[in-house]
């Protein structure tokens, strides 16, 4: 296998895709700096294919936490992600335009039931120590592949993966140069 320059040399490593907006149709995985080299809020991100650059405008759906509390709760928001200061990597994840148009994909039907299904402890619980965005994005993605929606045979070789796109886009991200866009080859 050959390297690009930029990309990630572990052999079997994803290669980051060129171009600064990404593709309609499409699910992605958003990591987005905590403040820590190591540490990355993951969430879920669908663009709106109406406003251009594609990425500038979109459905982000993730799991937000009150430390004050370790209360954590599921939120979808419109965002633009391509250009927030804060997004690390970009990991295209599956093809989502089998379930409609954009409104169609991020609406009730679709997506966002997906998501909603997945378990957040209530506060005070015991598996609020454990629980992260992480968690509950890794959860997520074994919800969407009993559903048909992306297929991802071993999440924990897709954990793996985006964790090593996140950490070869650091320090892109850390020279001040943006975010990097990745193609994940554990999940379609």
């Amino acid at each position: 296998m050959t390297t690009t320059p930029g990309s990630p040399t572990s052999p079997d490593a994803t290669h980051p895709l060129n171009g600064g907006e990404l593709e309609s149709g499409l699910l992605y995985a958003v990591l987005t700096y905590r403040g820590e080299l190591a540490s990355w809020n993951w969430s879920f991100f669908v663009p709106n294919p109406e406003v251009t650059p594609i990425g500038s405008s979109g459905t982000l759906f993730h799991v937000v936490d009150n430390e004050s509390v370790r209360e954590w709760k599921f939120e979808m928001e419109v965002k633009d992600v391509v250009s927030s200061p804060h997004v690390v990597a970009i990991v295209r994840l599956a093809n989502v335009s089998f379930l409609g148009d954009y409104e169609d994909i991020v609406g009730t039907d679709s997506l966002l039931p997906m998501f909603q299904s997945v378990v957040i402890p209530p506060p005070g619980s015991a598996g609020v120590k454990d629980f992260s965005s992480r968690t509950w994005f890794l959860d997520a993605i074994c919800v969407l592949h009993d559903c048909c929606v992306a297929q991802c045979d071993d999440v924990w070789l897709l954990e793996r993966e985006i964790r090593r796109c996140a950490f070869s886009a650091m320090d892109k991200y850390l020279e001040n140069s943006g975010w990097t866009a990745y193609r994940s080859e554990r999940c379609n």
